[in-house]
């Protein structure tokens, strides 16, 4: 199965983390949230005792700062191997059922319509066989498929594409792992906190901490115990940064 992240195979919708990023921009906050500057004895030891906390919080970040270079690079390779991608033969742009397209799009870059594809896979069920007449065509245009998709993944090969998509899943796979240890680490100051505040964010690439929160606490669709969390974690928020959320 072709890869989600090849603009020629892609779903219509972003369907990982890598997808969103591409297509949103969103490549995370550069800076870090503000940390209150003046700590009292008390929360100076409190933040001593988040030195693990925090040595992951460092971590987070340049990991983070790997990823957003990681989705930029990919972004630019992408675009080399499209032009590189060979284009699909005649019988894939004209073949049709139902007055649906196996490929759409426009201008040397195609999507596959999956459900066209699944049908065309599964020809020779007993509920979804075409008549004897159409069986060579549907076994030739499989073919012809299957060429082009090799052909696609053959492009993202040279073109470094694959190679940085499969170092990108690498680090969100780290990244995610390490979320996991922010997560089990309980914080005892504002700065500890505020790593998992990050950490939060980085989840959802497209928004603030802020606006996750308050979006969670205001859908009334949610339940009402991930509500109150949601309105607790973002007025403990607005407390540690001195400002309204």
């Amino acid at each position: 199965m072709p890869k989600p992240t090849a603009a020629a195979n892609a779903a219509p919708m972003p369907t990982s983390r890598r997808d969103i990023l591409k297509a949103t921009g969103a490549l995370g906050t550069i800076a870090a949230l503000a940390v209150p500057v003046a700590i009292l004895p008390k929360a100076e030891a409190a933040e001593m005792a988040d030195a693990e906390l925090l040595a992951m919080g460092r971590e987070l970040e340049a990991m983070w700062a790997r990823e957003r270079e990681l989705v930029a690079e990919g972004k630019r390779l992408d675009a080399l191997a499209e032009q590189m991608r060979p284009e699909p033969a005649p019988i894939l742009l004209t073949f049709e059922r139902d007055q649906e397209r196996l490929l759409e799009g426009t201008a040397g870059r195609y999507r596959t319509n999956f459900r066209m594809h699944d049908w065309l896979r599964a020809y020779d069920a007993m509920w979804n066989s075409p008549t004897r007449q159409q069986q060579p065509l549907v076994a030739e245009v499989l073919a012809a498929y299957e060429a082009w998709r090799k052909g696609g993944e053959e492009a993202e090969r040279l073109s470094g594409a694959a190679a940085a998509d499969d170092a990108f899943d690498r680090v969100t796979n780290d990244i995610g792992a390490l979320c996991s240890r922010i997560a089990a680490t309980p914080a005892n100051s504002p700065a500890g906190f505020m790593v998992k505040v990050r950490a939060l964010e980085w989840c959802y690439p497209d928004s603030t901490a802020a606006e996750v929160l308050r979006n969670q606490m205001e859908d009334e669709g949610e339940h009402a115990s991930v509500r109150l969390m949601a309105s607790a974690l973002r007025d403990a928020l607005s407390f540690l940064e001195g400002t309204a959320v």
